[in-house]
């Protein structure tokens, strides 16, 4: 699907999200990064990992907080891994352009199967607006938190939902937006109407926050004990169109 779709897609996502995608994506890097200390704090290579990473938009601006904030003996090294060919080699281009290929390393993989990544590896592992598209949602939840360092390890899942009644009336212009501009606006900018369909459907199915915190708490992952994750923010954006979610991995012997 995003093979198709893939060299409008970054022009897409902004028309979209009226240009507040880029927005909703800083926000994760600031919550995820504690605003850039854990680049100040830790000693060892910072290790992050970017599932999904489609165009590698995200990668790029944790990347960019790096620079920013990073003490000159501390390194990072961040991988974006997605399963769309097309995607990557734009997201590639992109990085070149803005000389960050000594940080950012993208790699064709499937967030359900990161076999090739050790165990208790990564300090920070990120997903934006990817989760909802894969049905094996545990599977992914679970890869995650095998290659997510026990002790030190963030998870920050950024995601769109549909806005509930307690989000008011703009809440209700942002469900009528997704349900019904989104789909015919997609269609005419990409020229492949099936697919923004099925983005709308994604986001009609994906369970609503709180069932999917208790999703996200509720798992059972791994062979050496019992392994979950605790949610320690669930952040609504934008009317609750856009919901974060930034969890620790945690485990029961």
């Amino acid at each position: 699907m995003f093979d198709l779709i893939a060299s409008r897609y970054d022009f897409i996502n902004r028309v979209l999200s009226l240009n507040l995608d880029m927005g909703w994506r800083r926000t994760l890097v600031k919550e995820v990064t504690s605003n850039g200390d854990i680049f100040k704090r830790q000693k060892e290579k910072i290790q992050i990992l970017d599932l999904a990473t489609g165009t590698a938009d995200l990668a790029i601006l944790l990347a960019k907080q790096y620079e920013l904030v990073a003490p000159t003996d501390v390194r990072a090294s961040i991988l974006g891994v997605d399963p769309s060919q097309k995607m990557i080699t734009i997201g590639r281009e992109k990085i070149d352009a803005l000389d960050l290929s000594n940080i950012i390393t993208l790699e064709l993989g499937d967030a359900r199967n990161l076999t090739k990544l050790d165990d208790d590896f990564f300090h920070v592992a990120t997903m934006s607006f990817g989760i909802r598209n894969v049905p094996e949602k545990e599977q992914v939840l679970c890869e995650i938190h095998r290659v997510l360092h026990k002790k030190q390890g963030q998870m920050a899942i950024l995601e769109f939902s549909e806005p509930t009644e307690e989000a008011g009336i703009m809440g209700v212009f942002a469900r009528f937006f997704i349900r019904y501009i989104v789909p015919i606006i997609g269609a005419v900018l990409s020229g492949s109407p099936t697919e923004y369909i099925h983005l709308q459907n994604s986001i009609k199915d994906f369970p609503p926050p709180k069932e999917f915190v208790r999703i996200i708490e509720g798992i059972t992952c791994g062979e050496r004990g019992v392994g979950s994750f605790k949610v320690n923010v669930s952040k609504p954006l934008n009317f609750g169109s856009v919901h974060l979610y930034i969890a620790t991995p945690v485990i029961v012997e």
